[in-house]
């Protein structure tokens, strides 16, 4: 992560320093007395926290515009699978009709 050891700015524990980060979530150290403290990333941008350095804020904005790009994608997909499926069922379904069942053709009169 390219974010390590850059200044944070939290509203109510102060500046702190991001000291880890794993894949969706960042370890932010602040002073001795609240400790270091676990952040979703990079969604903590939107409300917690805050880049000391105004071009790294700028990164981040970018990185939470495009994580909730990606994010709203991904449930517009699963939406569409759900639509789809439910297509399908309805298709499979409305074709059940139309057949004759073995039963009503057995039973039907023979010319």
């Amino acid at each position: 992560m390219e974010h390590l050891n850059e200044q944070v700015l939290h509203a109510s524990f102060g500046t702190g320093k991001i000291i880890g980060a794993e894949e969706d979530k960042i370890t932010v150290r602040f002073d001795d007395k609240t400790g270091d403290k676990e952040f979703m990333y990079p969604e903590a941008f939107e409300q917690y926290l805050k880049m000391q350095d105004p071009s790294k804020q700028e990164q981040m904005d970018e990185e939470v515009r495009q994580k909730k790009e990606r994010t709203a994608e991904g449930k517009r997909a699963e939406e569409q699978e759900r639509v789809d499926e439910q297509d399908r069922l309805a298709a499979e379904k409305a074709a059940a009709r139309k057949k004759p069942s073995r039963k009503k053709a057995a039973a039907a009169p023979k010319n």
